[in-house]
This record gives structure tokens, C-alpha cells and sequence, in this order.
């Protein structure tokens, strides 16, 4: 039946207002979409979410353009391609998982979010205010002399000052000298990391070519050792040798390499190979660069093989032992030190055994091509259950001034020039204990640094 033309009317005003209001509801959703897609806009901008066609995923914000294309499948696993190698030649990268870590994830060439930061000096618990303490009030003389009365193991009272805190040359005088009124006669600070990295701007070309300078504000060389100096402290300065990752990344014909035919890491950097010359003559650039700016001691860290047997260890040079090329790289660096003491850090289960034939270390030889040994005692370093000589530690911590003369003794056997290295634990009872157990045991000299939280160097 057909409608009157009367309720034609109506049902044409009723569905006038039922598209009016569809309409109203409609725009409301467009408008919704359209803040929700600037919103999404505005969080690709942040990184945290990627549009795609038809759907939003969640990317990792620290992910690099490079690192979003696409990249060939690893067959073998034990890393991916690497096209970084200085010939061109496809290198493949370690991603060696065997190395033990407390918090850094094994690299792997990948994931660059794996790396420790690179651009910064380490963090350590110390702060500026703290990192001058006071020595044992019975250390402290009323003329601790010039840095020309101090030699390694002679009137040797190391402080340390972390270069990062004083970026500026009043701000290190004033630690420095308080250092000094305090009772120290000597300074040791950090100049290369194990990272790579340096605490202050190299004029060498390869440290500039492999962006080795720090990225923020520092001191030139000359700078922080003139300071250093006015403020009468000798400057001992310490350097990672071989553990580099910057080096070893960026040069695959300097990096040690591992058995499964990567380049070497130990989980955190990686390292320059001991048997490549190259490498070796980039370190000793940087040695003598501060030689030339008048640091009075090297204390030299990394400068062997690394301690690890796992299943991607170190390829090694069957055609040339660990102990001659650990060795003919240590007599380079006495060479190239000829105005400038040389300190070779040690492990103290290193020194107590004479050596360690993992890494290539002869401690009878190696003692005889420096000044002194600095016995690594820091107690953080050491392990729950240290054996040591005829002794067992059950734990470090424990009884600080005990653990101290226990190494100490099992040291003794050892014909070498051996000086302390203490650790500031930020307790002046504890840093009391460790140096009075060092002097007890008739060490005259001895070195404090920083309880480290991270290093890159850590």
C-alpha cells in the first residue's frame, strides 16, 4: 500500500536527521583517528613505534637506520657478516657467549645496544668530593716533598682522581691540591680505557681516525699534566694496551681473532691482537705522546693475552709462543719509555703461580723489563675463595687488613718489585686496615684507586 504523501514528508525529515546525526557520530571517529594517528606520528618520532601498512610494531628506540635494513641470515652461529674489514673482505664477527659477564651481554655485531658506551668515561661510585680522601693520619708528613722525591716504590702514596669529574683545569688544581694537603705524594688517573677510549684529546691521527678522543669536554694532555705537577703530585698514568674494542672494530687486520674464526671478544670489548705490529705501534704512538707530556709513570694494564680457554678462544700464532710475543711487546714498550718509569699490573694468583701460561705471562721476564709490579689487591676484584699460596681466603671482605697481609705473604716468594694496589672503599677503617697490613708487611709504597660500580674499562 502506498504511503500518504503527508508521511513522506516525515520519514524524509526523520532520515534527514538520522544521516545528521550518523554523520555527527562519524565525524567524531574521523576526528578520533586522525589525533590517534598523529599521536602515532608523533611516537615514530621517539622511535618507540613504527607504522607499517597495516600494522604498528614496537622497535627498539636506540636502533639505528643501518641497523632496520636488512642483513644476511648467521648460518653459523657464532655471529653475523661483517663488511667493516679494511680489504673489503667479508670478516665475520664473534659472538662468543662463553665469557663470563656480570651485566654486558656478549657482543655480537648485530646489536651495537650490546656495546658498552663508548662515548663516555667510566662511571665509578666515587664522587668528585669523595674522590679525595684522606690518608691514614700516620701518612701523613709534614713535607711530603716534589714528584722529583717520589719513585715508583719510593715515597710512592698514590691518591686518584677520575678525569672525567674535572674537565676543567680549575676544577682538577683544586683536587689535586687537596689531594696533595692531604698527605699524598702521587696521582694515578685513568688515560686509556679498555674500551678504547682516552681520558684526554690525542693528537695522533689513528686515536682521531677510530674516535678515540672523548666526546665531551677534556683536557689536553699537557693541560692535566702541567696541573698535576704545580699541585706537587707524581703522575702515574694507566692505559688499557690491548683490550680495545674501538681498534679491533674498526681494524679487522689488528684484531685478535677466535678459534671459530671471528674477531675475539671477552663478552664486553675486544681486543688488539699481541702478534700484529700495527697494532702494537698505534699503543706505543699513545705511549709516547704521553711520555712527551711528561706523565712520570706508565702503569700498563692488558698488555698479554686474555685469560680464556672457552669453546671461542683466542686464535693464537702457533708459529710464535704467547711468552715471546707478550714478551717482544712489553721490551717495545720499555724501548719506547726511555724518560718514563713502567708499571706492569698483575693479577696476584698470576704472580704467586710466576706466571700464567694462558695469556703468556713469565713473571721473571716480564719483572725484569720494568720498574715495578703493582700487585692488584683491590678487593672487589677478588674472588670468595681465593686460593693463594698455602692459604684459602674464604671471603675478601671479611677481615680487609687479613686478606692484605695473606696475599702479601704468598707474594713473597716472588723476586720482583712489587707495589700494592689498594682499593678506596669509601670506609677510611677499611682503607686504614689495607694500607697498615701493606706497611706491615714492610711495603713502603702503595696505591689507592676508586671502588669501580661500571667501567668501560668498563
Amino acid at each position: 500500500m502506498r504511503r500518504p504523501v503527508k508521511y513522506k514528508a516525515k520519514q524524509a525529515e526523520r532520515n534527514r536527521r538520522i544521516i545528521i546525526a550518523a554523520a555527527a557520530i562519524l565525524g567524531v571517529i574521523i576526528i578520533g583517528g586522525a589525533s590517534a594517528a598523529v599521536i602515532l606520528n608523533r611516537s615514530e618520532q621517539t622511535g618507540k613505534l613504527v607504522k607499517g601498512s597495516d600494522t604498528v610494531a614496537i622497535e627498539d628506540p636506540h636502533t639505528t637506520k643501518d641497523d632496520q635494513q636488512t642483513k644476511p641470515a648467521d648460518t653459523t652461529g657464532e655471529g653475523t657478516t661483517d663488511t667493516t674489514a679494511a680489504n673489503g673482505v667479508t670478516e665475520p664477527i664473534s659472538d662468543d657467549t662463553t665469557a663470563p659477564m656480570d651485566t654486558t651481554a656478549p657482543l655480537g655485531e648485530t646489536d651495537d645496544s650490546q656495546l658498552p658506551a663508548v662515548t663516555d668515561a667510566p662511571d665509578v661510585s666515587v664522587s668528585p668530593e669523595t674522590d679525595v680522601p684522606n690518608p691514614p693520619d700516620t701518612e701523613k708528613p709534614t713535607d711530603v716533598g716534589t714528584p722529583t722525591d717520589v719513585g715508583t716504590v719510593t715515597n710512592y702514596k698514590g691518591g686518584y682522581l677520575a678525569l672525567s669529574d674535572y674537565p676543567t683545569a680549575p676544577a682538577l688544581k683544586d683536587a689535586a691540591e687537596a689531594l696533595r694537603a692531604s698527605g699524598y705524594t702521587a696521582v694515578m688517573v685513568e688515560l686509556k680505557y679498555d674500551n678504547g677510549k682516552l681520558a684526554y684529546k690525542s693528537t695522533v691521527a689513528q686515536a682521531k681516525d677510530y674516535g678515540a678522543n672523548p666526546s665531551v669536554a677534556a683536557l689536553s694532555l699537557d693541560e692535566i699534566i702541567s696541573v698535576l705537577h704545580e699541585a706537587g703530585l707524581y703522575v702515574t698514568g694507566r692505559v688499557c694496551a690491548l683490550r680495545d674494542d674501538l681498534v679491533a672494530k674498526g681494524n679487522t687486520e689488528m684484531a685478535l681473532m677466535n678459534t671459530a674464526g671471528f674477531r675475539y671478544s671477552d663478552g664486553a670489548s675486544r681486543w688488539i691482537s699481541v702478534y700484529n705490529e700495527d697494532g702494537q705501534d698505534y699503543i706505543l704512538s699513545l705511549l709516547s705522546e704521553m711520555q712527551d707530556a711528561g706523565v712520570d709513570e706508565i702503569m700498563l694494564r692488558d698488555y698479554a693475552l686474555p685469560a680464556d680457554t672457552g669453546t671461542t678462544a683466542p686464535l693464537y700464532d702457533k708459529t710464535v709462543s704467547k711468552t715471546d710475543a707478550v714478551k717482544a711487546f712489553v721490551s717495545r714498550v720499555n724501548q719506547t719509555l726511555t724518560n718514563t718509569a713502567l708499571n706492569l699490573e698483575m693479577d696476584v694468583s698470576t704472580i704467586a703461580a710466576g706466571g700464567s701460561e694462558i695469556q703468556g705471562m713469565e713473571c721473571a721476564v716480564l719483572s725484569t723489563l720494568c720498574d715495578s709490579v703493582s700487585a692488584d689487591i683491590t678487593l672487589s676484584n677478588l674472588p670468595d675463595g681465593l686460593k693463594i699460596g698455602n692459604a684459602v681466603i674464604a671471603d675478601a671482605d671479611a677481615d680487609p687488613k687479613k686478606t692484605v697481609e695473606t696475599i702479601l705473604s704468598a707474594l713473597d716468594t716472588q723476586d720482583m718489585t712489587i707495589r700494592p694496589l689498594l682499593e678506596l672503599t669509601g670506609n677510611a677503617d677499611i682503607d686504614q686496615a689495607q694500607v697498615t697490613a701493606a706497611q706491615g708487611k714492610g711495603y713502603e709504597a702503595y696505591q689507592m684507586i676508586a671502588r669501580v660500580v661500571k667501567m668501560n674499562e668498563k
